[in-house]
């Protein structure tokens, strides 16, 4: 069952990472809100984690942002 979460997380960041990379800020914006609602249903250390992945990915995609013409 850890696994399966895990995967699915992992999976989800990938998702997350790629379409970021494609994006507009906006549409950026509107999966990570999704993204953040799916963490609330997480166990606390779950929940952190969820939210700190969702934080890095943020600042990736503000990197990739800058980085482009």
């Amino acid at each position: 069952m850890v696994t399966n979460k895990s995967t699915k997380l992992s999976a989800c960041c990938v998702f997350l990472a790629l379409v970021a990379g494609c994006s507009s800020d906006a549409r950026f914006h509107e999966i990570q809100a999704a993204r953040l609602a799916e963490c609330k249903f997480k166990a606390d250390k779950e929940y952190a984690e969820c939210v700190e992945q969702q934080n890095d990915n943020f600042e990736e995609f503000k990197k990739q942002q800058v980085q482009q013409p």
